[in-house]
């Protein structure tokens, strides 16, 4: 998935949260066995149109059906369905982020949909469920990995030990001032990097396992830990301009597609750029933590979703399905590399052991923490926007800043969503 689409999803579902979860709620529903018509409709990103257009023929010819492909922005797609689904304007099948399945599904925009038992495990599952309801065929999956420059570190580190080892090499010292080092970086100021620390010290978003969102663990003694070890870093080794929230991702890119840093933390979304710059660069799984324990980090990714106002409803169900099955999840990691949710699926892919990015994904996905697909989500991201500045500036303690970004989440959780 592109970073942009990571990025945009999350300001999405900001934005949709002010929507009232009650609008559509029975919108376009429709008896299974009452489908008015003889086509399908799927919208997806120019990128994929090649895919569905390779394996739609097989479906068409089964089930007597015509499938008309059409390309749009995801996103937009999405922020579109609450008016164009009532205007029957709306395709019948599109693709969203996890986290945008289930907020769409309360708010009774997407259909239920079937899994199939034997394609999924429950981690996979849980990226698309909400109150026991699965709201999308899970497609692809994704969470942070490890690259690092094999010219700069001899041997992919295994420990964050060994990157604070390599942050005392004078090697690594940043060029503008050398009392700072640059060996290893990451956007910990972005919520999204820094989660998997937190949540490795045992610090998490939501109560019981993420489905009691009145209970805020941000500020639990190992959150606080968590948050801790990573002020260090801006405090005694990173340069000045990692504390921005904005700027720094383009330094961290910089330094690392420059041959100046060494190992870097981001998304397989940044492979293309790092190939395209030529840098001799690996692909592992994240190092553990000082504690022992291993990188936590989110796992999302995208599923196939299907409108609750389309006149098609059961064939694009049966469609999403077909989408999502064990061949042509194999045929859309060929056309896309990216990975595949399907389990049988990935087991195909993971024989290939010269690719290192799906390598390190579905490694370093199996220790991640399912993306919380709750509506008030959107209420972690503004109220953590800040938690890692204010601690690694000093304005605050770790321990106060981690206070105020809980305290601001629970009252705004409050005030948005009351039973």
């Amino acid at each position: 998935m592109k970073k942009s689409f990571k990025k945009a999803g999350m300001l999405a579902l900001a934005a949709g949260m002010t929507l009232s979860l009650a609008a559509c709620g029975n919108g376009g529903k429709k008896d299974a066995a009452k489908d008015t018509k003889k086509t399908v409709t799927i919208s997806v990103d120019k990128g994929y149109k090649d895919y569905i257009n390779d394996v739609k023929g097989k479906f068409e010819k089964d089930n007597k059906v015509k499938v008309v492909v059409k390309t749009h922005d995801a996103l937009s797609t999405l922020d579109n369905l609450k008016l164009d689904g009532p205007a029957g304007k709306a395709p019948d099948v599109m693709m969203a982020p996890f986290d945008r399945a289930g907020v769409l599904g309360k708010q009774g925009q997407l259909a239920t949909v079937k899994l199939a038992g034997d394609r999924y495990n429950s981690k996979d599952k849980a990226l698309v469920t909400l109150n026991g309801k699965q709201y999308g065929q899970p497609a692809v999956i994704e969470t942070l990995v490890m690259y690092y420059n094999k010219d700069l570190v001899s041997k992919a580190p295994k420990t964050f030990g060994e990157l604070e080892t390599l942050s005392k090499d004078p090697k690594f010292a940043y060029e503008n001032d050398k009392t700072k080092n640059v060996a290893f970086l990451t956007q910990w100021t972005n919520f999204y990097n820094a989660y998997g620390v937190i949540k490795a010290y045992d610090g998490y978003i939501f109560g019981k396992n993420n489905t009691d969102p009145k209970n805020i663990g941000l500020n639990t003694k190992g959150g606080v830990e968590g948050l801790t070890y990573m002020t260090n870093w801006f405090k005694n080794v990173w340069p000045k301009g990692m504390q921005s929230t904005t700027s720094n991702e383009n330094f961290i890119t910089d330094q690392f597609t420059k041959g100046k840093t060494g190992v870097v933390i981001d998304g397989p979304w940044m492979a293309a750029q790092y190939k395209k710059s030529k840098i001799n660069f690996g692909v592992a799984p994240i190092p553990t933590l000082p504690n022992g324990k291993e990188y936590q980090a989110f796992g999302g990714g995208k599923a196939w979703v299907v409108s609750n106002y389309s006149k098609s409803k059961a064939m694009s169900q049966k469609f999403a399905a077909y989408l999502a099955n064990d061949k042509n999840q194999q045929k859309f990691y060929q056309a896309t590399q990216e990975i595949p949710a399907n389990e049988n699926a990935r087991a195909e892919i993971i024989k290939n052991k010269d690719d290192e990015l799906t390598q390190a994904v579905i490694t370093q996905f199996k220790s991640a923490d399912p993306m919380p697909n709750l509506p008030e989500m959107a209420e972690v991201w503004t109220g953590a926007e800040n938690l890692i500045v204010n601690s690694a500036s000093g304005k605050q303690t770790p321990q106060q800043a981690a206070d105020k970004a809980t305290k601001q989440i629970k009252e705004t959780i409050q005030q948005k969503y009351k039973d």
